[in-house]
């Protein structure tokens, strides 16, 4: 993009004498949000297979489900515009963006990592902690070892975790520290880690918390969360860092989703909204 030269005018301090009056260069404001406003419709890359309770398909209804397209929806009726949905596979979705394919992508994204020279992050619009999970003790099954509460209660234990999650991360540095203390099982498939724990197979699982939400709900009452939220980590959505212009709107629409609570509506509907986090609208992205 063009850069404009400003040069010293009537209304700037004029130079001393023998010195040269430097040249400030304005980067002129981009109009990508007006272009979007203009054709009522913002491209949005998707990724489906992240799935519930983040984004999937939803095969009867022929759309896309999930917290997170709810609250893309919520945040496109804000802006008064459609959303275009555009299928990315999550690790190209980045390059998707530089390459102007898409105009925001959405889904399970935090700011850690990005590079502010090519991204840009909007504001939070979701904490998404770790939650350990517990099976609730049998009152047949007679005296058995003290339930399990907090973290520190997992030496020995065999614990399941999701490969490349937080909760893999936050376990696998916990036992470099301590050798190897909890025995971790790790697979790519979050619902073998409930069915194992529903069967006995494991002690606790460490997930995060949509992922734990989805399968209490479809495990019944043997399963629990216990201890307090871990590790919150902001997620937020991306766009070009030659479009500042779109992330202010979206920012902006972030902001009145939380204010007039329809944030905290969607998240209550898919049982994530904890008052003891920090708002995500106060959080900085």
């Amino acid at each position: 993009m063009a850069l404009g030269v400003t040069p010293a005018g009537p209304s700037y301090p004029q130079p001393e004498q023998g010195k040269v009056a430097p040249t400030e260069q304005v980067q002129p404001p981009d109009s990508r949000w007006a272009q979007i406003q203009a054709r009522g419709r913002i491209r949005v890359g998707l990724d489906p297979s992240l799935g519930p309770a983040y984004l999937y398909t939803d095969l009867e209804r022929q759309t896309y489900a999930g917290f997170e397209w709810d609250i893309l929806e919520a945040l496109a009726q804000t802006l008064q515009v459609q959303v275009d949905p555009i299928y990315v596979a999550w690790s190209e979705q980045l390059a998707a963006l530089q390459a102007d394919e898409v105009d925001l992508i959405w889904g399970a994204r935090e700011a850690l990592g990005l590079d502010p020279e090519q991204f840009l992050a909007t504001r939070p619009y979701y904490l998404s902690p770790q939650r350990l999970v517990v099976r609730d003790p049998s009152p047949a099954s007679g005296p058995e070892e003290p339930a399990i509460e907090t973290l520190s209660q997992l030496l020995g234990r065999k614990v399941g975790i999701v490969v490349n999650s937080t909760g893999a991360a936050l376990l696998e540095a916990y036992n470099e520290r301590r050798g190897n203390a909890i025995r971790l099982f790790a697979t790519s498939n979050p619902e073998r880690l409930f069915a194992q724990l529903q069967a006995g197979q494991l002690d606790a699982v460490l997930v995060d918390q949509p992922v734990a939400a989805l399968n209490l709900r479809q495990a019944g009452s043997r399963l629990r969360l216990v201890g307090p939220p871990l590790f919150p980590m902001p997620l937020v959505g991306v766009v070009s860092s030659r479009h500042p212009s779109l992330k202010e709107a979206v920012d902006a629409a972030i902001v009145i989703l939380t204010e007039n609570g329809t944030l905290q509506q969607i998240l209550e509907k898919w049982q994530l909204w904890d008052p003891t986090l920090m708002s995500p609208a106060s959080t900085e992205g």
